[in-house]
């Protein structure tokens, strides 16, 4: 109770259980200005408090780190204000931790070494369902594509592949699930023709495709949940402008807080110094 923040919270407890606030002081010797001391914001904070909340608001599953990325702040300031707005998101019950040991799966070293792709599942207003097929490139975290649709059979997944090498090159390996529309013969067929080796993690282990599951994660949370979609034309514009945004100006944890078309941006700098020294 030596601190100021020890001694409020004495105060509201002692007060909590039917204290006045002056007997409180008169018990424990203290001076009744701490009873009347209300904490002020200091001016200079009003601005970045409001630039905080309006950010919160905007990005309801941004923690304060985030928001410090986002906002070019200090990450000490911002989680001092975080605090004293009550801004802090709500726990989230942890996972039972899993028993055993799997063998190692590829992992992505360089842009197109691993993309990952996996369905997600949602409604319009009229209650149909809709279909969303999201491919990530695994280093850089950049989101590749999410086709939307009413449904997705194994030559549309042929067909957004063949699209997205056409863009970004050819990945050395695909990772997902045992989806019937990834282990058909046809994708199966097609992979081999192309060179490209399909990992499948193990049925019932959604952990072993990690950053899909928490890509997902976030377009459920940021997206998903908080639109209401007319029609599937309405909702192919909403999550196409949310995709833009996750790979152009999202800060990402796992990449510095930085968003992930950088890294690609930066990696392909690299390859062309390399190329332009060499030659």
């Amino acid at each position: 109770m030596t601190t100021p923040a020890g001694r409020r919270a004495a105060m509201a407890l002692m007060t909590g259980r039917g204290l006045s606030r002056r007997a409180v002081c008169r018990h424990l010797g203290w001076s009744y200005r701490i009873a009347e001391y209300r904490l002020r914001q200091p001016e200079k904070d009003q601005p970045v408090a409001q630039r905080l909340i309006e950010t919160s608001q905007s990005f309801p599953r941004f923690g304060y780190r985030r928001s410090a990325a986002w906002l070019s702040l200090g990450e000490r300031r911002v989680r001092r204000l975080w605090r004293q707005l009550g801004l802090q998101l709500p726990r989230r019950r942890p996972r039972r931790r899993r028993c055993g040991t799997d063998i190692r799966l590829i992992g992505a070293t360089l842009p197109n070494t691993v993309w990952s792709y996996d369905f997600v599942f949602d409604r319009t207003a009229s209650g149909r369902n809709m279909k969303l097929l999201c491919v990530i490139d695994e280093h850089t975290r950049e989101c590749l594509a999410i086709e939307v649709h009413r449904w997705i059979r194994s030559q549309d997944v042929i067909l957004t592949l063949s699209r997205l090498m056409r863009v970004y090159g050819k990945p050395q390996y695909i990772r997902s699930d045992n989806g019937s529309e990834f282990t058909a013969a046809a994708v199966m067929r097609w992979l081999r023709d192309q060179s490209i080796g399909p990992v499948y993690i193990k049925p019932g282990s959604p952990w072993q495709n990690g950053f899909t599951e928490s890509f997902n994660g976030k377009l459920r949370d940021e997206c998903l949940n908080r639109e209401w979609f007319k029609d599937i034309v309405e909702a192919r514009q909403i999550i196409e402008r949310w995709r833009i945004f996750y790979n152009d100006q999202r800060p990402h944890s796992a990449i510095g807080y930085r968003p992930p078309s950088q890294v690609r941006v930066q990696w392909q700098s690299r390859v062309t110094l390399q190329t332009g020294l060499t030659g």
